[in-house]
């Protein structure tokens, strides 16, 4: 029994005052335990005829046939040639001429050559060498003469080392142009002479389009059927209201989707704008999933009775119901519920003084998807 308390808040919006009790009093004959249900809106349910409407009756009807002409076109002479003298004066182009008040000169800049400490060696003694004459003393002669050794013994070359200075850069001079004045003169140089230039102004012509009548207009009579259109006529074949119980899931949306599907005081009619919002953001999602079901909750403002407004609010949501129905949804898919101004969204309840801003905000209907 608690879940189908529970249900019944959520789809009706029942608070526990005189509207709990007339609920209550009509439960389900025969619930099935562990099952949920919701006493909801049923639509309102038609068919569709298709019916032939005379339009416009068989007659007959006078055709004009309008005037034949032919089309003359003349030239007329509407000014004569002339001649026109125009004086083109001379053009002038501008140079610019340097001249010199003080010529520059150049000027020398003289760089000292550039030295760095060397040495140089001089051979101060050639290397020299001579023969030293030696005894043999195992000579078998009694003489040495006849057993001398001679040797040639040399001496090495005597080099001294004289400091010098070694060039590395000669002297040189650097030339720079320096000083000098000018002036620059503008001078109007003569580009071309003045003259006068004779100019041909031809004749203006005007052509002038005539149309010659060839044939007066007449008349003819032609016969002219019937049209007729198709109209649908929506004929109610079982009338809704609440007075159905139906079994809807027990796993309760948590937020409902909230659009500006607004009304207007009094009204349960959808406008062009509100029907555009249901198609974009509901319709999409009932055609993309066939086993969503969804909540059409309707609301009111605080203004009129408590049970005014809560037939207003029922009469909101079958307006969106029947819409979607002709949309092509089942109506088993839609759960149409009128809250009446049992959850406004603002302060403004009886007695509040507000805004017709902030009442509007509470005329709305809500979705919620199960």
């Amino acid at each position: 029994m608690k879940s189908i308390y529970t249900l019944i808040a959520f789809c009706c919006v029942i608070t526990l005052h005189a509207q709990e009790q007339q609920y209550l009093d009509k439960l389900p004959d025969n619930p099935e335990a562990g099952k949920c249900y919701a006493k909801c809106i049923v639509p309102d349910i038609f068919d569709i005829e298709s019916v032939q409407v005379l339009e416009i009756p068989a007659h007959t009807a006078l055709e004009v046939v309008p005037a034949e002409y032919k089309v003359v076109i003349d030239e007329v002479v509407v000014k004569p040639a002339s001649k026109k003298y125009t004086f083109i004066p001379a053009t002038f182009t501008t140079v610019v001429d340097t001249f010199w008040i003080e010529e520059p000169f150049n000027k020398q800049y003289p760089t000292d050559a550039v030295f760095e400490d060397a040495f140089e060696e001089i051979e101060v003694k050639s290397k020299s060498g001579k023969w030293v004459a030696g005894e043999n003393p195992d000579c078998p002669s009694i003489d040495p003469n006849d057993c001398r050794i001679f040797h040639f013994r040399e001496d090495p070359a005597v080099i001294r080392s004289i400091p010098v200075k070694k060039l590395v850069t000669p002297a040189r001079s650097t030339t720079k142009q320096v000083g000098g004045k000018y002036k620059l003169v503008k001078r109007e140089v003569m580009a071309t002479p003045a003259r006068t230039e004779e100019i041909l102004i031809p004749e203006v012509k005007e052509v002038v389009e005539r149309r010659v009548l060839v044939r007066d207009e007449t008349t003819r009579t032609t016969d002219v059927p019937a049209t007729y259109t198709t109209v649908e006529k929506r004929v109610i074949t079982k009338k809704g209201g609440m007075t159905a119980w139906r079994e809807v899931p027990c796993t309760l949306p948590e937020q409902a989707i909230i659009l500006p599907i607004n009304y207007e005081l009094g009204s349960a009619r959808l406008t062009a704008k509100s029907k555009s919002i249901i198609d974009k953001h509901i319709l999409t999602k009932l055609k993309a999933n066939s086993s969503t079901v969804v909540e059409v909750g309707s609301h009111t403002d605080s203004r009129g009775s408590a049970t005014s407004n809560q037939s207003l609010s029922e009469r909101r949501s079958k307006s969106v119901v029947e819409y979607l129905n002709q949309k092509g949804i089942q109506t088993s898919r839609l759960i149409a519920v009128g809250y009446g101004e049992s959850m406004l969204l603002n302060d403004c309840e009886d007695g509040k003084d507000c805004s017709e801003s902030k009442h509007a905000k509470n005329r709305r209907t809500e979705f919620k998807f199960f």
